[in-house]
């Protein structure tokens, strides 16, 4: 038998593109007479963007005595004037979702999510790469729901999936990359990404709810491929606090949450923390050690009125990387962590009818650490920040049509900047 549901609320619509969660809501859905449950829910999507940036930084003179310029961790390239067709910041997806007849008090169900776009070249042998993001089961009960596979992080979460450009293209928007463009990633949070993991929801207590998960261990990638942390003795842990609730007219919601992992250098990468490597002349203090300690914290809050709706959300992390968690920049080229920063704030309003405005401000900065201020030679990206705006209008259920601007200034460390103004329309197909 066949049901289709025809309703979403669109408010529900990043849970249920986000990205798997258990009890997402699904608009086409086959039953068996025994209690089995077959899900479908996906999107599709295309932009057509025009960006033009300025000269490369890399071929400025820049000052101090600049000679090259890194760009480990940063979110566009430079000198470009492009434009192309595009998928934004979400691939477009097929999910199914299998579910079991309820047995002895228990809810079971596996997930598998299909994931594509169109970027990455302009011929068919370009394009068609199939990302398989979510790969899971979970069982669901009075203890809470417990989550084994590959599904989205929890550091980070409640920043991308409160971010407006979800559902939009944002920074980098060219035919040129190789996958989806970045929205916000690295310009107001880091990107959590799907992860293998045992991950634990409570069932929630009152307004306050608490997950959990262990995860596996990421690499740690430095400025300098040599000085890496790759040896993943241990687990990750991510958590996150939330609540939910109003006061009076005003809906609130809080979080906070956490990332902590300790990854072993190579015996390679362990020498360079001792005398700098290649990289360092004259006399070098650097300690050995064994290996380093990324932690970060992200912290959070939507304040909903009528049909005005605030978001700020911020992140403070230790060898985190500056546009994915762990990524590049995230340890310096003698593997010393950076000490990264950053958060977006975020006003939408509801015009009715279906149609919504909003704009949105964020950026992520990096300190330098000790070895980098041994040399004024190399200059690294600083911090990078964007302006954005956004107006969609929902045509039904199925529908919803974007245009959206913006402007990114990427900095380097005593050295130069690039300047990135993009904008365009598209459209988003949801089932």
């Amino acid at each position: 038998m066949k049901n289709f549901s025809k309703k979403i609320a669109l408010a529900a619509i990043p849970a249920v593109m986000a990205l798997s969660a258990p009890t997402a809501q699904s608009k086409l859905l086959l039953m068996s007479q025994e209690g089995w449950e077959v899900s479908f829910d996906g999107a599709a999507n295309a932009f057509i963007m025009h960006q033009s940036s300025s000269a490369a930084a890399a071929t400025d003179p820049g000052a101090n005595g600049v000679t090259t310029f890194q760009t480990e961790g940063a979110v566009m390239g430079a000198n470009t004037d492009s434009t192309g067709i595009v998928t934004g910041l979400l691939p477009n997806v097929w999910g199914m979702t299998l579910k079991a007849p309820t047995n002895n008090g228990l809810d079971m169900q596996a997930r598998l999510g299909l994931y594509t776009h169109m970027n990455g070249g302009n011929n068919a042998l370009g394009n068609g790469v199939l990302n398989i993001r979510e790969t899971n089961f979970s069982v669901s009960g009075s203890f809470g729901t417990v989550l084994i596979g590959r599904s989205l992080g929890i550091h980070q979460s409640k920043a991308i999936l409160n971010d407006m450009l979800l559902f939009g293209v944002g920074a980098a928007p060219s035919a040129d990359n190789s996958g989806t463009t970045l929205g916000r990633i690295g310009l107001g949070y880091l990107y959590t990404d799907f992860q293998p993991q045992i991950s634990w929801t409570t069932p929630g207590f009152g307004p306050l709810g608490f997950k959990i998960g262990v995860f596996d261990g990421n690499d740690v990638l430095s400025t300098a491929t040599a000085a890496d942390a790759t040896e993943n003795k241990y687990p990750r842990v991510e958590l996150e606090l939330s609540y939910s609730g109003s006061v009076g007219d005003l809906g609130t919601d809080l979080w906070v949450d956490g990332s902590y992992q300790r990854t072993n250098y190579t015996t390679a990468a362990a020498a360079l923390t001792v005398n700098g490597g290649s990289a360092c002349t004259g006399a070098c203090s650097y300690i050995a050690e064994e290996g380093v300690d990324s932690a970060g914290v992200g912290f959070g809050t939507k304040l909903s009125y009528q049909s005005f709706t605030l978001v700020a959300s911020g992140f403070v992390g230790n060898g985190m990387g500056m546009r994915g968690q762990h990524s590049e920049g995230a340890l310096d080229a003698v593997g010393k962590a950076f000490t990264t920063y950053g958060g977006y704030l975020q006003a939408t309003a509801d015009l009715g009818g279906g149609t919504n405005v909003g704009y949105s401000y964020g950026g992520n900065w990096k300190q330098q650490t000790g070895f980098e201020k041994t040399t004024t030679a190399i200059a690294e990206v600083n911090y990078q920040d964007m302006h954005s705006g956004m107006i969609w209008h929902n045509i039904n259920d199925s529908f919803r049509i974007i245009a959206e601007g913006g402007y990114v200034e990427q900095h380097f460390q005593m050295g130069s900047s690039s300047e990135d103004v993009f904008g365009g329309v598209g459209g988003f197909f949801f089932w």
